[in-house]
């Protein structure tokens, strides 16, 4: 006999089992268990031979009746009829318990008779809410101060930074060594009495650096600055 069934029907091996059963017209107390364990397996295989979806349960009922089928066969084993009376107890109860849920499905109508369906809610939009003054204040504080945070920096910020003069390093060399050359300067600190801001203040250090690279200039420990010796007239 052809029997074609589709997993997504049952809730379970178990209720397949039953399907099975009942489509025999067998008792569970007096099943032939090989004939159900045989059709089990092929529906589960052909299911997997069509690259179904087969639930991790139906895999898991299929190879515990593989395990069935192989002690059952044994001449005399004791632990298939077991394993056979463990499952028909499961068939049983679960039988049981589809029947008290048809049962009761029966009995309940409340469902169908008095639940409407949902209906559409309209929304009341209307701000009503009174705030104290304070809590007003306070957030308008709150906007305000993320304004000022977020606005883009002005100019006027810039402008100190844009028209600061240029200062050459290159020219300050120079005049390190024309000062110092006419004794102008004479130690680290008064080589930076007459620099105006902090560009030339900048452009006079790097000056000094490059200088004592160059070995032109020396300071010593008390940051008097003098000529090489070759670099001195």
């Amino acid at each position: 006999m052809q029997l074609n069934f589709k997993l997504d029907q049952f809730e379970g091996p178990l209720d397949l089992l039953l399907a099975l059963i009942i489509k025999h017209k067998m008792n569970i107390l007096d099943i032939e268990i090989i004939t159900i364990i045989n059709q089990y397996l092929d529906i589960i295989n052909t299911a997997q031979a069509q690259n179904l979806d087969v639930a991790s349960d139906f895999i898991d009922m299929a190879a515990r009746l593989v395990y069935l089928k192989s002690v059952y066969l044994l001449p005399k084993d004791e632990e298939g009829e077991k394993l056979k009376a463990e499952l028909q107890g499961q068939l049983i109860e679960y039988s049981q318990a589809k029947l008290a849920a048809e049962n009761l499905r029966k009995m309940f109508i409340g469902d169908s008779i008095f639940v409407r369906g949902a209906q559409e809610i309209k929304e009341d939009l209307t701000y009503d809410i009174i705030h104290p003054v304070s809590d007003l204040i306070k957030a308008y504080e709150v906007l305000d101060d993320k304004s000022i945070r977020r606005a883009p920096p002005k100019q006027e910020k810039f402008e100190p930074i844009v028209a600061a003069p240029i200062v050459s390093v290159q020219a300050k060399i120079f005049t390190v060594l024309k000062t110092l050359m006419k004794k102008r300067i004479s130690s680290l600190q008064s080589a930076f009495d007459k620099t105006k801001g902090k560009s030339d203040a900048i452009a006079t250090f790097m000056a000094i650096l490059e200088l004592i690279r160059a070995h032109r200039i020396s300071i010593d420990d008390d940051e008097n600055m003098v000529l090489s010796k070759q670099h001195r007239r």
